[in-house]
């Protein structure tokens, strides 16, 4: 279920600001949605005839809990604070559901500013 080509995306950038948002201070819910932002694809893919669109990964709430050693009702928990303030959108499909950051572009970068911002 998850497309190992997300890496080649570069990184991702958190502004300090992030100390100031809502779910900062719930460490399951920041958790979640920190791994939204690390597994989420760089670019338009496909997964066995599902189009899982940039910004959105493919998954379900047992690989979360899994991947996050975190019990199933926490990420279901953690989820629901997030899709209550709009952080991430849900949809169910045959395959699994696909999570999306509503905000993805804002926490993307290019490699090619990255190296620059280095060399400067």
């Amino acid at each position: 279920m998850e497309d190992a080509s997300r890496t080649e995306g570069g990184y991702i950038k958190l502004s300090r600001k992030m100390v100031e948002w809502e779910w900062y201070d719930e460490p399951n819910t920041f958790r979640v949605f920190i791994h939204c932002l690390f597994m989420a694809n760089w670019k338009d893919s496909r997964y066995h005839g599902v189009e899982v669109p940039r910004g959105s990964f493919l998954t379900g709430r047992e690989k979360l809990a899994e991947s996050l050693n975190m019990s199933v009702q926490s990420v279901r928990t953690a989820l629901s604070h997030l899709t209550s303030t709009n952080e991430i959108t849900i949809k169910t499909t045959s395959k699994g559901s696909i999570i999306t950051v509503v905000k993805y572009n804002e926490y993307q970068t290019v490699n090619q500013q990255n190296n620059q911002q280095l060399t400067n």
